[in-house]
Formats: structure tokens, sequence, C-alpha cells
């Protein structure tokens, strides 16, 4: 999301937003010194927590939620959104202190930012500042906008650092070619895509080759990662979780976002499933109770419990890298059952290798284009 800095030295309120590749910098005019010694300080931290508001409407939608009800979050969630029409107006015409002081602020984010903004402008007394201003909100609004229906060119590129609630079939369309192009995968995934619809493809993916490796190694899809791991070391914990919650009949997009929302929720403080939590630490406490006796050390470690097993902090992208390296990794498992008796001082073996990479490419593009129904996009080939 777009930040705002102050060169006090220039006198100068800049803005920065963030994509995968650049980062891309706009200054805008000057402010008044008449606004305060503090002036550039309160105009940064108040510009900085609007648009802040702003895309948090991106990555928590009001879709994502579990109910549209009176009161509830996704009744809340869709009134802030809808408060996108007057952001303009609410900075032209903020809400100031009364006669007496007191001021009215309202319990919507994305208003209060609004009218915060408004009131920094108001106390600059800039026109052309005001007008600056507001033109910049507009360009940032429109450009979550744009996120929102998978467009993530220009300033909507932001997008691509953020975990979003919900995933965009436009956005899992285009991840999808990019695994046809490679199954084994693409920088594209990372630089130009939403990550959470990005890995939305990507399990889909990942299940079309944990059936290739199961077939190669005569076993299930859902164990090739642990057989994998013996061979090469990879991280399986969510690659795991995402097949086997695939094997008893969600979808990609069910799988990709529950375990995401569960990890944005740790990451709030929150524990979303009280009934796992239990579970785990009633584990815990089963395994430190075996090594309680004679190592304390070993029981601390076993009573330690991990909420999700992705980084609360960036889980979209940490899911995804270990959603490509569990499709490494049945790559791996094929590639040890189907080579054998290979000599790597053997050049002739490179090439070997090179034809068992492209075979196990187009087996996994076959199966994944015969499962395609998982993504429900057959309307957006």
């Amino acid at each position: 999301m777009t930040r705002y800095s102050v060169d006090a030295g220039r006198s100068e309120l800049l803005a920065t937003w963030e994509t995968a590749t650049a980062r891309s910098r706009f200054g805008w005019r000057r402010w008044r010194r008449k606004s305060g010694r503090d002036g550039g300080w309160r105009w940064r931290l108040s510009c900085r927590a609007c648009p802040r508001a702003l895309w948090r409407c991106y990555t928590h939608p009001a879709s994502a939620a579990d109910s549209l009800e009176l009161n509830s979050e996704g009744w809340r969630r869709e009134q802030t959104r809808n408060t996108f029409a007057s952001v303009a107006a609410d900075i032209r015409k903020p809400s100031l202190p009364d006669s007496d002081g007191m001021l009215m602020v309202s319990y919507d984010p994305v208003e209060e930012r609004a009218h915060r903004v408004g009131r920094c402008l108001h106390a600059a007394a800039d026109a052309d500042l005001t007008a600056a201003v507001i033109a910049d909100v507009e360009l940032e609004i429109a450009a979550v906008e744009g996120a929102e229906l998978g467009d993530l060119s220009g300033r909507s590129a932001q997008a691509v650092q953020l975990t979003r609630q919900a995933a965009s079939p436009v956005q899992v369309a285009a991840a999808d070619r990019i695994l046809a192009n490679d199954p084994l995968g693409g920088d594209e995934l990372f630089l130009e895509l939403d990550p959470t619809s990005a890995c939305v493809a990507a399990a889909h993916w990942l299940r079309a080759a944990a059936d290739v490796a199961a077939e190669a190694s005569t076993g299930t899809p859902t164990h090739v990662l642990v057989e994998a791991d013996e061979i090469e070391a990879l991280p399986q914990a969510t690659p795991a979780a995402v097949l086997e919650l695939m094997e008893i009949g969600l979808s990609p997009t069910d799988v990709v976002t529950s375990l995401i929302r569960e990890a944005m929720a740790v990451a709030e403080g929150n524990a979303p499933d009280i009934d796992n939590l239990r579970q785990k630490i009633a584990d815990a406490e089963e395994k430190a109770e075996r090594y309680r006796p004679g190592d304390p050390e070993a029981a601390a470690e076993n009573m330690t419990i991990r909420l999700t097993t992705l980084d609360p902090l960036r889980p979209a992208r940490d899911m995804l890298e270990d959603l490509l390296s569990g499709i490494r990794g049945c790559w791996v498992l094929y590639r040890e059952y189907t080579v054998t008796g290979a000599d790597p001082e053997d050049p002739d073996d490179d090439e070997l290798d090179d034809e068992m990479r492209e075979a196990f490419r187009d087996t996994v593009r076959a199966r994944a284009a015969a499962d395609r129904y998982r993504l429900d996009l057959e309307d957006r080939k």
C-alpha cells in the first residue's frame, strides 16, 4: 500500500508504493510550514492510515466473511467498502471540533481516516495541496478497485505484496496458464499475480503432480511428499495439508482460502479453530509427558504449539513457495522411480534427466487438464 514520508529539508510530502519488482516514487507539492513544526509528521501519520484502511477492504473482502447478516463482520466490511464513494467528499469537508472542542468521530475506518486527512488539509488551508491530496487518494481508490477486479496493472500492482482472504478467478486463470507453461513454476507467479490466487492454481497443479508421482512410486498422493522428503529436504507441512484436504473433496479455492484466513487470524492475535487448538494442546501434552522424566528440554520443545503451518506475516507468499516446493518434491520422487542406474559422471545422463523432466511436465499437464474442473474456470480459458 502507499506509504508517505516527509522531506523536511525541502518541505515536501512524498508518496511511495511498492510492487514485486520495483518501488515507484511520487512527490507532492510542498506543504506549508505554517502547519506547525510537527506538521510533516502529522501529515505522514494521517495520510498513511488512509490507504491502509482502503487496502484492508481488498485483503478482507465482505465475500470472505462467514455472514453478511446485519451487524456481522461481513456486513461491517460491506458498509466500509461502500464508503469509497464518499472519501473525496469527506476529505474536502471533514468533521471539525465544535465551539466546545467536541469532535464527531466515525466508527467506520475508511470514513474516519478520510476525515483525519481532511482535518490536516483544513489546518494547512492550501487549496492546491488539497486538490493534490484528493487526486492521489482517488488514484489509490482506483488501484484498490482494479485489484478487486483482478487487474494488477499500474498502481494496482501493490496487491502483489499483499495477502487476500479471497481469490480472483481472473488471477487464478492467469496463474493456471503460467503453470501450464511450466508445471514446476515461474517467477511470474511471484512478480505479477495476487499470491492467494496463485496459490489456488498451484494447489491444483500440486495435486496433479502428486497423482503422477504416486503412480510412478505406486504410493498414494497424500504420502508422496513424505517419501520425497527422504530424498531431498522440502517444506512438507503446508503442501501435505493441502493434499489431505483436497483428498476429502475440498476444492483448491476452499483449501487455500481457509488456510490463509486461519493464518491471517493468527496474525491478528486470534485462534480461529478452538477445537483444533484443544487437540494440538492435548497432543503436545502427551508428547511432553513421554520426555518429561528424563529430558526437560525435549519436553519443552514438544510443548511448543504452532497455530498455523504458514508464516502469519506473509501467509499467501509463504504458501506459494511451499506449494511450488511440493511440486518439485513430486518431480524428485518421479525421477527417483523413473530413472535408475544413472551415472552422474556420464554426460548422457544429463540429457536423460532433461528428457525425464519434460516427460514429467507433459504427464502433469495432461493430469491437470483432465481435472481442470476443480478450478471452476471453464468460462475463462
